[in-house]
């Protein structure tokens, strides 16, 4: 497959009954959320707006979706997290397109979606976009809180 600027095009990978887009993908699902003790779901897709009728229902924009790498839920059934994988927090990584998606998720949804780069043992984590500015946050479990994001970059 042809690899484009800010992508991670690669092999397919499948596993446990998933398919995930590149093997970076796949070992972040093998490190970090298999068997992190929390509920989750590879690749679900969030509908961001519904189609919009155009001049008098004779023509329709097509409707949107955002779909994240992962959704991890918390103990109590509630979003935790909603990661998309990334090789940078740079704009060549993460695309004006792409920010648009997030910016439009977290209108709707109220959650941030979090951008994960992953390393061997740990991941950096970081919520784009934000009027205050965040440094990326390195963790080595999916077990924190959103909130000790800010808590960590306020200091």
């Amino acid at each position: 497959m042809k690899k484009q600027a800010g992508t991670w095009f690669g092999e397919k990978v499948k596993v446990d009954g998933f398919t995930f887009d590149s093997k970076k993908e796949h070992q972040f699902y093998e490190r970090f959320i298999k068997n992190s003790g929390y509920n989750f779901e590879v690749h679900k897709g969030f509908q961001l707006h519904a189609a919009i009728p155009l001049l008098d229902g004779k023509l329709k924009v097509r409707s949107s979706r955002y779909t994240p790498d992962f959704v991890v839920y918390d103990h109590d059934g509630s979003i935790k997290h909603v990661y998309d994988l990334k090789n940078s927090f740079t704009t060549f990584a993460i695309d004006q397109a792409a920010a648009l998606r997030f910016k439009w998720f977290e209108l709707k949804y109220g959650i941030p979606v979090e951008v994960v780069v992953p390393r061997v043992n740990s991941f950096k984590v970081k919520i784009m976009g934000t009027t205050k500015k965040f440094e990326p946050v390195t963790v080595d479990d999916v077990g924190y809180n959103i909130d000790d994001l800010v808590t960590v970059t306020d200091k």
